[in-house]
């Protein structure tokens, strides 16, 4: 197996910005998908590089036409090189440790095209992409369960709030879980989420990292309570906890009043409706934050208890199936992590 430099196996281009309107083709930005586009500027078989920020380096591939904007680098691979296999050739290289500059760090064509890799055939390639991508298609798959199971449990809550007669304050369903914990008291080993491990308008917390760099106090939250990010909620940040942790103090950690209506308090949490009040609310301009007692206090539809009940165990169910595709997406995540070097020396 010889040496050749990156640019001659993949080409690069930079993402656009201001993708065209629409939800056909899904957009990425630096650190995967970030909302859709009604036009694409890559092609199927493209690899995203993160070009710029925190995220520089990191690798993402569609398999679609997709629009990538432009904190992010295009890969192609060239003629007789397996697409597939150039996201796995570009993780193996570890992207981040190329970066020039400190406070914005920056990746350039340049920099990607003078790296020096292994060349393996085509058939290498094609095995290295067949057992890497089949883990990765399952990951995929898993994603597509979460997703789905968040859109039932909004389309069910929308449907039962139009119909609920009556109204009831958040403060009714949950109680915020209150106190810091100093960090002499979190372990290395506990879990952590902090705003960045809390997607976008998606009520599954299925990410989290360990506390081994946490410094400073945080909250101390449960399997099955609900956070909700007070810093710039205009992001949309609500979701529900699969694992005990601790989390940022730019989260509010809600505990359902009664686990029976912990699904209409996630629900509502992670409403539109509610997200908008927040916005509102939010005291500060560049970094607005909320206060619990002004999410507390707003109203939201009430089905009655028993349909709130019902509905708990709807969403209950959904949250079971989205944890155990979460966990195995984790064991394969690991599998192929160990695989790679083997497969992509």
């Amino acid at each position: 197996m010889t040496d050749v430099a990156l640019g001659d196996l993949v080409t690069f281009s930079n993402g656009r910005s201001r993708p065209v309107p629409g939800t056909r083709y899904r957009t990425f930005g630096a650190n995967g998908v970030i909302g859709t586009s009604g036009g694409f500027n890559a092609g199927p078989g493209s690899t995203i590089v993160g070009r710029v920020g925190s995220y520089c380096g990191a690798v993402h591939y569609s398999p679609d036409q997709c629009w990538v904007t432009d904190n992010a680098i295009i890969a192609t691979a060239r003629d007789g090189v397996n697409p597939r296999y150039v996201p796995y050739l570009l993780r193996r290289l570890g992207l981040n440790r190329y970066r020039m500059g400190s406070g914005q760090p920056l990746l350039t064509h340049a920099i990607l095209n003078g790296l020096a890799v292994r060349h393996p055939t085509r058939a290498e390639q094609d095995a290295a992409a067949s057992v890497l991508g089949a883990l990765d298609d399952k990951i995929e798959v898993n994603g597509r369960i979460a997703a789905g199971g968040d859109a039932l449990v909004r389309a069910r809550y929308d449907e039962a709030a139009a119909a609920s007669a009556s109204a009831v304050p958040i403060g009714d369903l949950g109680d915020l879980v209150r106190g810091a914990v100093p960090p002499e008291r979190i372990g290395r080993d506990d879990n952590y989420i902090a705003l960045e491990h809390m997607p976008k308008r998606h009520m599954w917390l299925s990410t989290w990292t360990d506390a081994s760099g946490v410094t400073s106090a945080k909250l101390r939250f449960a399997a099955g309570d609900v956070l909700f990010g007070r810093l710039r909620p205009a992001f949309h940040k609500a979701g529900l906890a699969f694992v005990d942790g601790v989390a940022s103090t730019d989260v509010l950690v809600v505990r359902p009043k009664d686990a029976a209506r912990r699904g209409w308090l996630l629900a509502a949490l992670a409403s539109d409706e509610v997200v908008a009040h927040a916005c509102a609310v939010g005291d500060g301009t560049k970094m607005p934050r909320v206060k619990w007692q002004d999410i507390a206090a707003f109203t939201v539809p009430w089905p009655g208890d028993g349909a709130a009940r019902s509905f708990g165990g709807f969403a209950a169910a959904l949250a079971r199936r989205v944890e155990a595709a979460t966990a195995e997406s984790a064991a394969l995540a690991d599998l192929r992590d160990t695989l790679l070097p083997e497969l992509v020396p």
